[in-house]
């Protein structure tokens, strides 16, 4: 469009952007980091970075333990999830990004962040999840039920405080 006129979509993956070598000053990844291939993304942000170029990195943590709430919820998704536990495992702790920057790591930021979700906003949080059976799949309809039950137990004033620590990485790969 016009509106942008500089803006361009590229067809590619993070792997395999299909950018020219060195072109970018800033390559950033929300929330998705842990469904990468990390050594081969880093190869490919090295090569597509201008010398000086940074990456950041950054996700949300759901507080597992900040509430009754969010402990409940945590049950719920070790009951009912179907490989919940390996999606979890997934994401980075601080000692593996360091290693993955190896040595260009320049900065780690740690953020509150708090969603207030009625019910409707909450069950789609939990079927936009990649480990959450889907609609005729065995337990999807008794996991409905518990997050029923759970939300009524817990909601103030029809919400519910769904907290998360941002975590960001920020750095060069030289």
């Amino acid at each position: 469009g016009t509106e942008y006129p500089r803006f361009r979509a590229a067809d590619g993956t993070a792997e395999a952007t299909g950018l020219a070598d060195a072109s970018i000053g800033l390559v950033s990844a929300a929330q998705a980091f842990h469904w990468f291939d990390t050594d081969a993304v880093r190869g490919e942000w090295k090569r597509i970075l201008a010398p000086g170029g940074r990456v950041l990195v950054f996700w949300n943590s759901r507080l597992l333990d900040a509430s009754p709430f969010l402990r409940g919820y945590e049950q719920l998704l070790l009951e009912f999830g179907t490989d919940y536990s390996a999606v979890a495992e997934r994401y980075q702790t601080d000692e593996q990004m360091r290693e993955w920057f190896a040595g260009g790591l320049q900065a780690i930021g740690y953020f509150s962040n708090v969603q207030m979700l009625d019910f409707d906003a909450l069950k789609g949080r939990l079927l936009s999840s990649s480990y959450a059976p889907t609609a005729g799949q065995p337990k999807h309809d008794a996991m409905l039920a518990a997050l029923r039950t759970l939300f009524d137990q817990h909601a103030v004033d029809g919400n519910v405080a769904f907290e998360y620590q941002t975590r960001a990485f920020l750095g060069t790969l030289d």
